[in-house]
């Protein structure tokens, strides 16, 4: 299972999903403050490393289609911000938020064929994350260090306990498992070196 976690939800392709689903939704997020003229940048990092998979361990098993689990993890995974804004006066602000860690109980509920899993935390998990800032309001810089991580904290809390912690649940659709809807050119290439390289075995074991 803990395999399964790593090289099926944490795969590349899978990370490289919500790094754009992620920076996506942050840019809208930031879009729909008035306060803010310019998103300067925002960049998300989700490398799948194989050592920093999850640690999980196991606490009920009903089925494949019910189990729990204790998750640790921590993940070299960061975001960056930077931005401009009026109040008033100008302002920018940079931020990033790394050095994750996130304990919690899981529930699992996988299909059979791994296209659907769905996961949810039985309570809010301890989450851990540092930040980085540097705020300025017209040519004055402000020492809002705390403050900002303070609400980045209760942010990610808020995201999780309305998405995650039961009875919410996300479901997660790996696209490699996912049933074809029909051939591509690149199918129907593998379909014929394939039949070609049967009739070439053939051809040798009948001589």
């Amino acid at each position: 299972m803990q395999q399964m976690l790593g090289c099926v939800i944490l795969s590349p392709d899978m990370n490289e999903m919500y790094k754009t689903e992620c920076s996506e939704l942050i840019r809208q997020a930031l879009a729909s403050v008035e306060q803010i003229t310019e998103v300067r940048y925002v960049e998300c990092s989700f490398p799948s490393v194989p050592s920093e998979a999850p640690r999980i361990q196991l606490e009920r098993w009903d089925s494949l289609d019910s189990s729990e689990w204790l998750l640790k993890w921590s993940p070299s995974w960061s975001m960056q911000v930077s931005l401009e804004g009026q109040q008033y006066v100008s302002f920018r602000l940079s931020i990033r938020i790394f050095d994750f860690q996130v304990v919690g109980r899981v529930q699992l509920r996988v299909s059979p064929d791994l296209s659907s899993i769905v996961i949810s935390f039985a309570q809010l998990p301890r989450i851990r994350m540092k930040t980085e800032c540097a705020v300025s309001w017209g040519s004055v810089p402000l020492p809002l260090q705390n403050y900002l991580e303070t609400v980045a904290h209760q942010e990610f809390r808020r995201w999780l306990t309305e998405n995650m912690v039961a009875p919410n649940e996300m479901t997660i659709s790996p696209p490699s498992f996912q049933p074809k809807q029909g051939l591509t050119d690149q199918d129907v290439e593998k379909a014929l070196r394939a039949a070609n390289l049967a009739r070439q075995l053939s051809a040798a074991l009948e001589s």
